[in-house]
């Protein structure tokens, strides 16, 4: 006969098993997050080498900058003269490098542009004088050094990269586009201002 009570109350702990079972699954040994599939399946790594560990100081619809058309930007805290890597592979289109750390005037941040497989533009900003390690036109892949950090044009403090992707289209007032690294901790609504993020292997 059927007992109403009992199939309920086997539902419900099933449905208890299964909520377990998914926490259980979206944690890791350490108990960290593990990566959504948008961020382990990205194209995207941290844009400095293996091993390093930088803070986002500003991440998506930050307070200062990231709003409007940059509203997916990133800024890692950075040295002048850390290290910048590819943080996807592509053809290099555009590069700026003379001016000056100390020049804080808007547009004139040093730049090196990366244009993608899939006609999107990697954009790596405030890079220090003469720090572009690449030339127009050369090819890159994923991890390669590209430039050395910097404070240059309107970044403000502490110094910093910024980092943004845009879709068809290179230049500055591009729309930028949420992208996810796939090296690194989790960050399902992208990298959180004052989380400090490490370049793991891939």
């Amino acid at each position: 006969m059927y007992n109403g009570k009992g199939a309920i109350m086997g539902a419900l702990t099933v449905a208890g098993l299964c909520a377990l079972a998914v926490l259980f699954a979206c944690q890791s040994h350490n108990d960290e997050p593990l990566a959504t599939p948008l961020q382990s399946n990205s194209e995207y790594v941290l844009p400095y080498p293996i091993g390093r560990t930088y803070t986002c100081i500003q991440g998506w619809n930050g307070p200062y900058s990231h709003m409007g058309v940059f509203s997916y930007g990133v800024d890692f805290s950075m040295p002048i003269g850390s290290t910048v890597t590819a943080a996807r592979g592509g053809r290099v289109v555009y590069l700026v490098e003379h001016f000056s750390d100390d020049d804080t005037e808007s547009g004139k941040e040093n730049m090196v542009i990366v244009m993608h497989s899939d006609s999107t533009f990697g954009r790596y900003l405030h890079l220090t004088k003469n720090g572009a390690l690449v030339d127009i036109g050369q090819m890159v892949t994923h991890g390669d050094t590209i430039a050395l950090g910097g404070h240059s044009g309107a970044g403000g403090s502490p110094l910093h990269l910024h980092f943004d992707v845009t879709r068809d289209c290179g230049e500055r007032n591009c729309r930028t586009i949420p992208v996810f690294f796939r090296n690194t901790s989790s960050h399902p609504n992208g990298p959180v201002a004052g989380t400090a993020y490490t370049a793991k292997p891939y």
